[in-house]
């Protein structure tokens, strides 16, 4: 399937929210529920949201998001990101897709493999939100960069977000040429929420994408 397809079919802008299947140490999976809830409400008005489709962060992300559609009667405004494969994501985000108003996951399949997967993370997204994450996390992040992508990073979260974030800083040298102030690290889920509410790149991005 064509990337414009994919990008046509959902509000603008699409925020892909990456993190670790297995997540490294320092992750909190109530963190992560508390970032889908919050980031529900960002795109209440205008946007999307989207996982990787697989477990760990992403369905701790998806709990967040279906219990917002819960409690306000609304449609998720979120898909997964998942590769033409044979497989299917898990079970628990079709059983929680089902509580939402919209009741189906929608899924859209990219790639033949989780790792031809990755490369198209960042060209769907029209910014990348990063919670923990291992090295295929690290990989979506940077490809997103070479995109001129921003990731925003949950500081203390773990895993690539703290790398990603230590890089940023100079504290770390990785090396490849990409801009870090694309990286945008926040030390908390509020900060992340304010920044995405009153970020310039964010508002001009929905209101040229609709």
């Amino acid at each position: 399937m064509k990337l414009e397809e994919i990008t046509a079919r959902h509000e603008h802008p699409i925020i892909g929210i990456i993190g670790a299947t297995s997540p490294l140490p320092d992750y909190d999976g109530d963190d992560a529920y508390r970032l889908g809830y919050e980031l529900r409400q960002v795109v209440d008005n205008k946007g999307s949201l989207f996982t990787g489709g697989v477990s760990g962060v992403g369905i701790d992300v998806y709990r967040g998001i279906v219990d917002y559609c819960l409690g306000k009667d609304v449609d998720d405004k979120f898909f997964v990101l998942f590769p033409n494969m044979d497989l299917e994501p898990p079970q628990e985000y079709f059983k929680l897709a089902g509580k939402t108003k919209n009741r189906v996951l929608r899924v859209e399949k990219v790639g033949q493999d989780m790792e031809e997967r990755r490369s198209y993370v960042g060209a769907v997204a029209d910014l990348l939100v990063l919670v923990n994450g291992s090295v295929g996390t690290i990989d979506e992040a940077l490809k997103g960069l070479f995109l001129g992508k921003q990731v925003i990073c949950l500081q203390n979260s773990g895993g690539a977000s703290d790398v990603l974030s230590r890089f940023k800083k100079g504290e770390i040298e990785i090396p490849l040429n990409v801009d870090r102030e694309l990286i945008k690290p926040f030390d908390s889920i509020s900060e992340i929420v304010n920044y995405l509410s009153n970020n310039a790149l964010y508002n001009e991005g929905a209101e040229s994408k609709k």
